[in-house]
């Protein structure tokens, strides 16, 4: 006597691929006699690691630079901090940065700390300028914190669940 296979026990198992670390760059741009650079736009690259994610996105700003050359702008292009999306991407660390607001007291400042995250970044002055980005989008935010400490973690990576 011959049973009938499930119709899902038929079926190859499900193939399971890597994913690829997703990267945001903000494109610069400063316009001829303005002072500093806005951003103009970000982009978002698919790449293994940091390397490969700089060469790309040093490889768009050339495209837009030619663009901007062959429309006739008087403006200048550069890249902004490269931020990864994929927590812990190739080439990344995490990096534990403190915040601190000072209070005036009589004769001297008192410095109490206000907030602590974990950015995951390619190097401290991109962490801190992350972080920076991060912190204003809370909602008890204050324009008086101050970063006080930048610090990479060296403390070893807990399991996924938890």
């Amino acid at each position: 006597m011959h049973r009938p296979v499930p119709a899902d026990a038929a079926a190859p198992p499900p193939r399971v691929v890597a994913a690829v670390p997703a990267w945001e760059v903000t494109l610069l741009r400063r316009l001829a006699g303005s002072s500093r650079a806005r951003v103009a736009g970000r982009l978002v690259i698919e790449a293994p690691d940091l390397d490969q994610a700089r060469r790309q996105a040093e490889a768009a700003l050339t495209r837009r630079r030619e663009q901007a050359r062959s429309a006739g702008e008087g403006s200048e292009w550069s890249l902004g901090v490269l931020r990864p999306l994929t927590p812990r991407a190739p080439g990344t660390h995490r990096y534990l940065v403190i915040f601190a607001l000072w209070e005036a007291h009589d004769d001297r400042f008192e410095r109490h700390d206000v907030h602590e995250c974990e950015i995951w970044a390619a190097d401290a002055a991109s962490a801190r300028r992350l972080a920076h980005r991060e912190v204003q989008a809370l909602p008890h935010y204050q324009p008086a914190w101050r970063v006080r400490s930048v610090a990479r973690d060296t403390a070893p990576d807990l399991p996924a669940d938890g």
